[in-house]
Parts: C-alpha cells; structure tokens; sequence
C-alpha cells in the first residue's frame, strides 16, 4: 500500500472517531465540521481507488 493510501486511511480513521467524540459530547458544530472533512477525505479516497475499512471496522476498534 503507498504512503499516500497508508495517510489517507489512518486521518479517515482519525476524523471518525474524532465525529464519534463529538457527537458523544453533544457538540454538534465539531461534529459537523469533522464530518464534512470525513466526506472530502471519502471523496478523495474514491477518486484515487482507496479501499478505506467500513465504519464498523472503526467501531470494533474503538
């Protein structure tokens, strides 16, 4: 796996636990500002054929 993809999955990773925390805290502004960054790094992810882990992965992990 390239550098670029091994980047891209571990700030993906980052990004949902950080709108995991948020929502968590009820701090709903976070949340949605982590989540549309989560989206730009999904769509550029798909753009570059970046097979990210499902959000189930991620919450198994956490």
């Amino acid at each position: 796996m390239s550098e670029f993809a091994v980047n891209l999955r571990d700030r993906v990773r980052q990004a949902r636990e950080d709108v995991r925390i948020a929502r968590r805290d009820s701090d709903e502004d976070r949340a949605s500002a982590v989540g549309a960054d989560l989206a730009n790094l999904e769509r550029l992810a798909a753009e570059h054929g970046v097979e990210l882990p499902s959000q189930a992965t991620d919450d198994a992990r956490a």
